[in-house]
Protein backbone atom coordinates (compact mmCIF):
# COMPACT_ATOMS: atom_id res chain seq x y z
CA UNK A 1 0.00 0.00 0.00
CA UNK A 2 1.44 3.29 -0.88
CA UNK A 3 1.28 6.54 1.54
CA UNK A 4 -0.96 9.56 -0.02
CA UNK A 5 0.55 12.96 0.29
CA UNK A 6 -1.32 14.42 2.06
CA UNK A 7 -3.47 12.47 5.17
CA UNK A 8 -0.81 10.37 7.01
CA UNK A 9 1.41 13.39 7.24
CA UNK A 10 -1.08 15.49 8.76
CA UNK A 11 -2.38 12.77 11.29
CA UNK A 12 1.55 12.04 12.37
CA UNK A 13 2.17 15.95 12.92
CA UNK A 14 -0.48 16.74 15.03
CA UNK A 15 1.75 16.17 18.45
CA UNK A 16 4.10 19.01 17.17
CA UNK A 17 1.08 20.84 16.05
CA UNK A 18 -0.42 20.40 20.22
CA UNK A 19 3.07 22.11 21.26
CA UNK A 20 2.99 24.96 18.73
CA UNK A 21 -0.70 25.82 19.82
CA UNK A 22 -0.16 24.97 23.66
CA UNK A 23 2.88 27.60 23.80
CA UNK A 24 1.12 30.43 22.40
CA UNK A 25 -2.00 29.78 24.41
CA UNK A 26 0.04 30.15 27.56
CA UNK A 27 0.92 33.10 26.87
CA UNK A 28 -2.86 34.40 26.35
CA UNK A 29 -4.09 32.76 29.65
CA UNK A 30 -4.73 35.90 31.88
CA UNK A 31 -7.14 37.06 29.13
CA UNK A 32 -8.41 33.92 28.79
CA UNK A 33 -9.25 33.59 32.35
CA UNK A 34 -10.96 36.54 32.33
CA UNK A 35 -12.93 36.36 29.43
CA UNK A 36 -14.45 33.11 30.94
CA UNK A 37 -15.09 34.49 34.28
CA UNK A 38 -17.36 37.43 32.55
CA UNK A 39 -19.29 34.18 30.75
CA UNK A 40 -19.14 31.64 33.95
CA UNK A 41 -23.07 32.39 34.45
CA UNK A 42 -24.41 32.05 31.47
CA UNK A 43 -24.96 28.58 29.59
CA UNK A 44 -22.23 27.74 26.74
CA UNK A 45 -23.72 26.41 23.44
CA UNK A 46 -21.36 24.67 21.38
CA UNK A 47 -22.12 24.05 17.72
CA UNK A 48 -20.57 22.97 14.39
CA UNK A 49 -21.23 20.84 11.08
CA UNK A 50 -19.51 17.29 10.50
CA UNK A 51 -16.55 16.67 12.61
CA UNK A 52 -16.28 20.35 14.30
CA UNK A 53 -19.81 19.12 15.48
CA UNK A 54 -18.42 16.11 16.99
CA UNK A 55 -16.10 18.26 18.62
CA UNK A 56 -18.93 20.14 20.16
CA UNK A 57 -20.02 17.30 21.59
CA UNK A 58 -16.43 16.01 22.68
CA UNK A 59 -16.09 19.52 23.91
CA UNK A 60 -18.95 20.68 25.89
CA UNK A 61 -19.03 16.97 28.09
CA UNK A 62 -15.47 18.19 28.74
CA UNK A 63 -15.49 22.10 29.39
CA UNK A 64 -18.44 21.24 31.89
CA UNK A 65 -16.45 18.64 34.04
CA UNK A 66 -13.57 21.01 34.17
CA UNK A 67 -15.17 24.19 35.06
CA UNK A 68 -18.70 23.73 36.33
CA UNK A 69 -20.02 25.50 33.85
CA UNK A 70 -23.45 24.29 32.28
CA UNK A 71 -22.82 23.77 28.78
CA UNK A 72 -24.20 22.17 25.52
CA UNK A 73 -23.86 21.11 22.00
CA UNK A 74 -26.32 20.98 18.72
CA UNK A 75 -25.47 20.82 15.21
CA UNK A 76 -25.42 24.65 13.86
CA UNK A 77 -28.55 23.63 11.53
CA UNK A 78 -30.57 23.19 14.67
CA UNK A 79 -29.72 26.58 15.97
CA UNK A 80 -30.85 28.54 12.58
CA UNK A 81 -33.63 26.51 12.68
CA UNK A 82 -34.84 25.95 15.95
CA UNK A 83 -32.90 28.97 17.81
CA UNK A 84 -35.85 29.32 20.33
CA UNK A 85 -35.37 25.92 21.83
CA UNK A 86 -31.37 26.36 21.75
CA UNK A 87 -31.68 29.43 23.36
CA UNK A 88 -34.15 29.05 25.75
CA UNK A 89 -35.00 32.58 26.51
CA UNK A 90 -35.25 31.86 30.49
CA UNK A 91 -31.49 31.91 30.66
CA UNK A 92 -28.43 34.06 29.78
CA UNK A 93 -26.06 32.33 26.76
CA UNK A 94 -22.85 32.33 25.20
CA UNK A 95 -21.83 31.03 21.62
CA UNK A 96 -19.40 28.64 20.74
CA UNK A 97 -19.34 28.25 17.24
CA UNK A 98 -16.41 25.91 15.95
CA UNK A 99 -15.11 25.78 12.35
CA UNK A 100 -11.56 24.63 10.99
CA UNK A 101 -11.53 27.08 7.87
CA UNK A 102 -14.29 29.52 9.57
CA UNK A 103 -16.02 29.49 6.29
CA UNK A 104 -19.01 27.20 6.53
CA UNK A 105 -22.05 28.17 5.93
CA UNK A 106 -24.62 27.00 8.83
CA UNK A 107 -21.61 27.83 11.51
CA UNK A 108 -22.02 31.20 10.17
CA UNK A 109 -25.70 31.62 9.51
CA UNK A 110 -26.09 30.18 13.26
CA UNK A 111 -23.48 33.14 14.48
CA UNK A 112 -25.09 35.61 13.04
CA UNK A 113 -28.57 34.75 13.77
CA UNK A 114 -26.99 34.63 17.30
CA UNK A 115 -25.52 37.75 17.60
CA UNK A 116 -27.77 40.09 15.50
CA UNK A 117 -30.88 38.85 16.20
CA UNK A 118 -30.73 36.82 19.09
CA UNK A 119 -28.33 39.44 21.02
CA UNK A 120 -26.26 36.06 22.65
CA UNK A 121 -21.90 36.93 22.15
CA UNK A 122 -20.02 34.26 20.70
CA UNK A 123 -16.48 33.21 21.17
CA UNK A 124 -15.47 31.33 17.54
CA UNK A 125 -13.09 28.56 17.41
CA UNK A 126 -11.26 28.31 14.00
CA UNK A 127 -7.81 27.35 12.53
CA UNK A 128 -7.64 30.75 10.84
CA UNK A 129 -7.93 33.72 13.00
CA UNK A 130 -8.99 36.21 9.47
CA UNK A 131 -12.04 34.12 9.51
CA UNK A 132 -15.39 35.85 8.59
CA UNK A 133 -16.61 33.63 12.07
CA UNK A 134 -13.95 35.16 13.78
CA UNK A 135 -13.87 38.82 12.56
CA UNK A 136 -17.66 38.60 13.26
CA UNK A 137 -17.68 37.33 16.95
CA UNK A 138 -16.98 38.80 20.24
CA UNK A 139 -14.26 36.85 20.98
CA UNK A 140 -12.16 34.46 19.60
CA UNK A 141 -9.77 31.09 20.25
CA UNK A 142 -7.29 30.59 17.36
CA UNK A 143 -3.66 29.76 17.52
CA UNK A 144 -0.99 28.85 14.66
CA UNK A 145 -1.50 26.22 12.67
CA UNK A 146 -0.44 24.48 9.35
CA UNK A 147 -3.20 24.30 6.79
CA UNK A 148 -4.26 21.00 6.05
CA UNK A 149 -3.85 20.30 2.34
CA UNK A 150 -6.38 16.74 3.37
CA UNK A 151 -10.27 17.16 2.47
CA UNK A 152 -10.57 15.72 6.10
CA UNK A 153 -9.85 17.15 9.42
CA UNK A 154 -7.30 15.15 11.56
CA UNK A 155 -5.14 17.59 13.13
CA UNK A 156 -7.70 20.77 13.14
CA UNK A 157 -10.21 18.53 15.11
CA UNK A 158 -7.84 17.16 17.98
CA UNK A 159 -6.11 20.87 18.11
CA UNK A 160 -8.93 22.96 18.46
CA UNK A 161 -10.15 20.41 21.22
CA UNK A 162 -6.95 20.90 22.96
CA UNK A 163 -7.50 24.68 23.26
CA UNK A 164 -10.79 24.36 24.16
CA UNK A 165 -9.63 22.03 27.04
CA UNK A 166 -6.57 24.73 28.05
CA UNK A 167 -9.10 27.19 28.22
CA UNK A 168 -11.41 25.83 30.41
CA UNK A 169 -7.85 25.02 32.89
CA UNK A 170 -6.99 28.54 32.60
CA UNK A 171 -10.10 29.41 34.41
CA UNK A 172 -9.91 26.87 36.84
CA UNK A 173 -5.71 27.13 37.45
CA UNK A 174 -5.33 23.21 36.93
CA UNK A 175 -1.88 23.16 37.19
CA UNK A 176 -1.54 19.81 36.85
CA UNK A 177 -3.81 19.35 33.91
CA UNK A 178 -2.10 22.21 32.27
CA UNK A 179 1.59 20.22 32.47
CA UNK A 180 -0.26 17.05 31.39
CA UNK A 181 -1.46 18.68 28.19
CA UNK A 182 2.62 19.84 27.63
CA UNK A 183 3.14 16.09 28.15
CA UNK A 184 0.56 14.68 25.80
CA UNK A 185 2.36 16.24 22.85
CA UNK A 186 5.75 14.01 23.66
CA UNK A 187 4.10 10.82 25.21
CA UNK A 188 1.22 10.87 22.10
CA UNK A 189 4.42 9.50 19.70
CA UNK A 190 4.26 5.92 21.09
CA UNK A 191 0.86 5.22 19.82
CA UNK A 192 2.23 5.45 16.32
CA UNK A 193 5.50 3.56 17.36
CA UNK A 194 3.60 0.75 18.96
CA UNK A 195 0.28 0.23 17.24
CA UNK A 196 0.42 1.50 13.34
CA UNK A 197 1.72 -2.01 12.23
CA UNK A 198 -1.31 -3.54 14.41
CA UNK A 199 -3.87 -1.02 12.70
CA UNK A 200 -2.88 -1.89 9.06
CA UNK A 201 -3.21 -5.46 10.49
CA UNK A 202 -6.87 -5.21 11.80
CA UNK A 203 -8.00 -4.18 8.14
CA UNK A 204 -6.07 -5.97 5.35
CA UNK A 205 -5.71 -9.23 7.45
CA UNK A 206 -10.08 -9.19 8.11
CA UNK A 207 -12.94 -9.42 6.52
CA UNK A 208 -14.82 -6.53 7.53
CA UNK A 209 -17.96 -5.20 6.39
CA UNK A 210 -19.12 -3.16 8.88
CA UNK A 211 -17.46 -0.62 12.06
CA UNK A 212 -19.07 -0.16 14.93
CA UNK A 213 -17.20 2.79 17.43
CA UNK A 214 -18.89 2.87 21.15
CA UNK A 215 -17.61 5.74 23.65
CA UNK A 216 -19.67 7.27 26.82
CA UNK A 217 -19.36 10.80 28.07
CA UNK A 218 -16.34 12.44 26.52
CA UNK A 219 -16.07 9.49 24.19
CA UNK A 220 -18.79 9.29 22.44
CA UNK A 221 -18.02 12.51 20.38
CA UNK A 222 -14.85 10.78 19.51
CA UNK A 223 -16.77 7.55 18.57
CA UNK A 224 -19.30 9.36 15.98
CA UNK A 225 -15.94 11.11 14.87
CA UNK A 226 -14.15 7.76 14.52
CA UNK A 227 -17.24 6.30 12.70
CA UNK A 228 -16.98 9.60 10.46
CA UNK A 229 -13.35 8.98 9.34
CA UNK A 230 -14.06 5.65 8.71
CA UNK A 231 -16.74 6.70 6.30
CA UNK A 232 -14.83 9.65 4.67
CA UNK A 233 -11.73 8.04 4.05
CA UNK A 234 -12.84 4.62 3.10
CA UNK A 235 -16.44 4.33 2.21
CA UNK A 236 -17.41 2.26 4.82
CA UNK A 237 -20.19 0.99 6.58
CA UNK A 238 -19.96 2.84 10.16
CA UNK A 239 -21.93 3.82 12.76
CA UNK A 240 -21.36 5.03 16.67
CA UNK A 241 -23.36 4.27 19.76
CA UNK A 242 -23.04 5.54 23.51
CA UNK A 243 -21.66 2.20 24.38
CA UNK A 244 -24.53 0.95 27.02
CA UNK A 245 -26.96 1.62 24.53
CA UNK A 246 -25.63 -0.55 21.59
CA UNK A 247 -27.38 -3.42 23.32
CA UNK A 248 -30.99 -1.96 22.91
CA UNK A 249 -31.40 -2.83 19.45
CA UNK A 250 -28.66 -1.80 17.36
CA UNK A 251 -26.67 -5.12 17.76
CA UNK A 252 -28.83 -6.69 15.77
CA UNK A 253 -27.07 -5.39 12.57
CA UNK A 254 -23.69 -7.35 14.28
CA UNK A 255 -21.71 -10.19 11.97
CA UNK A 256 -18.69 -11.87 12.41
CA UNK A 257 -17.33 -9.06 10.03
CA UNK A 258 -18.55 -6.55 12.55
CA UNK A 259 -15.31 -4.47 13.85
CA UNK A 260 -16.36 -3.18 17.14
CA UNK A 261 -14.48 -0.89 18.58
CA UNK A 262 -14.76 0.39 22.36
CA UNK A 263 -13.30 3.42 23.71
CA UNK A 264 -12.94 2.37 27.46
CA UNK A 265 -13.61 5.31 30.46
CA UNK A 266 -12.45 5.07 33.58
CA UNK A 267 -15.61 6.26 34.75
CA UNK A 268 -17.47 3.55 32.94
CA UNK A 269 -14.84 0.81 33.44
CA UNK A 270 -16.91 -2.14 34.99
CA UNK A 271 -19.95 -1.64 33.09
CA UNK A 272 -17.84 -1.23 29.33
CA UNK A 273 -15.67 -4.25 30.30
CA UNK A 274 -19.14 -6.37 31.08
CA UNK A 275 -20.14 -5.15 27.58
CA UNK A 276 -16.77 -6.62 25.82
CA UNK A 277 -18.63 -10.20 26.78
CA UNK A 278 -21.74 -9.63 25.38
CA UNK A 279 -19.82 -8.32 21.93
CA UNK A 280 -17.40 -11.61 22.25
CA UNK A 281 -20.80 -13.72 21.75
CA UNK A 282 -21.67 -12.28 18.31
CA UNK A 283 -18.58 -13.70 17.00
CA UNK A 284 -17.24 -10.42 15.56
CA UNK A 285 -13.59 -8.83 16.40
CA UNK A 286 -13.25 -6.64 19.01
CA UNK A 287 -10.58 -3.58 19.30
CA UNK A 288 -10.31 -2.37 22.78
CA UNK A 289 -8.93 1.18 23.70
CA UNK A 290 -7.48 2.02 27.31
CA UNK A 291 -4.58 3.17 29.21
CA UNK A 292 -1.74 1.28 29.97
CA UNK A 293 -2.86 0.32 33.77
CA UNK A 294 -6.84 -0.91 32.80
CA UNK A 295 -6.99 -3.45 31.07
CA UNK A 296 -5.46 -6.65 30.03
CA UNK A 297 -7.92 -9.30 28.80
CA UNK A 298 -6.68 -10.58 24.87
CA UNK A 299 -8.97 -13.33 25.76
CA UNK A 300 -11.73 -10.73 25.08
CA UNK A 301 -10.91 -8.20 23.17
CA UNK A 302 -8.93 -9.42 19.55
CA UNK A 303 -6.97 -6.36 19.79
CA UNK A 304 -6.13 -3.72 22.31
CA UNK A 305 -4.19 -0.44 21.94
CA UNK A 306 -2.77 0.79 25.27
CA UNK A 307 -2.59 4.82 24.98
CA UNK A 308 0.16 6.44 28.01
CA UNK A 309 -1.31 6.11 31.60
CA UNK A 310 -2.26 9.43 33.61
CA UNK A 311 -4.58 11.30 31.11
CA UNK A 312 -7.45 10.23 32.96
CA UNK A 313 -11.01 11.26 31.12
CA UNK A 314 -10.08 14.33 30.51
CA UNK A 315 -7.19 14.10 28.02
CA UNK A 316 -7.30 10.14 26.88
CA UNK A 317 -9.79 11.76 23.89
CA UNK A 318 -7.48 13.27 22.36
CA UNK A 319 -5.04 9.59 22.45
CA UNK A 320 -7.48 7.65 21.67
CA UNK A 321 -8.67 9.71 18.14
CA UNK A 322 -5.16 9.10 16.89
CA UNK A 323 -4.85 5.29 16.33
CA UNK A 324 -8.91 5.47 15.17
CA UNK A 325 -7.55 8.01 12.38
CA UNK A 326 -5.05 5.73 10.93
CA UNK A 327 -7.67 2.97 11.49
CA UNK A 328 -9.49 4.91 8.71
CA UNK A 329 -6.36 5.42 6.70
CA UNK A 330 -5.15 2.16 6.39
CA UNK A 331 -8.49 0.83 5.64
CA UNK A 332 -9.07 3.26 2.67
CA UNK A 333 -5.78 2.09 1.71
CA UNK A 334 -6.93 -1.54 1.93
CA UNK A 335 -9.61 -0.92 -0.55
CA UNK A 336 -7.79 0.98 -3.06
CA UNK A 337 -8.98 4.64 -2.21
CA UNK A 338 -7.74 7.33 -1.82
CA UNK A 339 -8.07 9.40 1.44
CA UNK A 340 -6.90 12.94 0.77
CA UNK A 341 -9.70 13.42 -1.81
CA UNK A 342 -12.77 11.32 -0.43
CA UNK A 343 -15.96 11.13 -3.02
CA UNK A 344 -18.10 13.26 -3.00
CA UNK A 345 -16.58 15.73 0.10
CA UNK A 346 -14.77 19.36 -0.14
CA UNK A 347 -12.85 20.84 2.26
CA UNK A 348 -15.63 23.47 3.30
CA UNK A 349 -19.38 23.23 2.82
CA UNK A 350 -20.24 26.76 1.40
CA UNK A 351 -23.86 27.23 0.17
CA UNK A 352 -26.42 30.00 -0.93
CA UNK A 353 -30.10 29.87 0.45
Amino acid sequence: MKKTKYTYREIHRQPSSWMKALEYLDNLKGEKREFVKKFKDRIWVFTGCGTSYYLAQTASHLFESITGISCKAYPASEIILYPQVVFNNSSKHLFVPISRSGASTEVILANQKANNILQIPSLAVSCDPQSILVKESLSHLTFPFEKEESVIMTGSFTTMLLGLIHLAICYRDELQIADKLFQLSNDSKKIFTDYERILKEIVTDNILSEFVFLGQGPFYGIANEAALKMQEMSISFSHSYHSLEYRHGPKSTATSETLFTVLLSESGVVYETHLLKDLQAFGAKILLLCNENTYNDLGVADFIIKVPSGFGDILNPLLYILPLQLLGYYNALSKNLNPDHPRNLTAVVEFEI
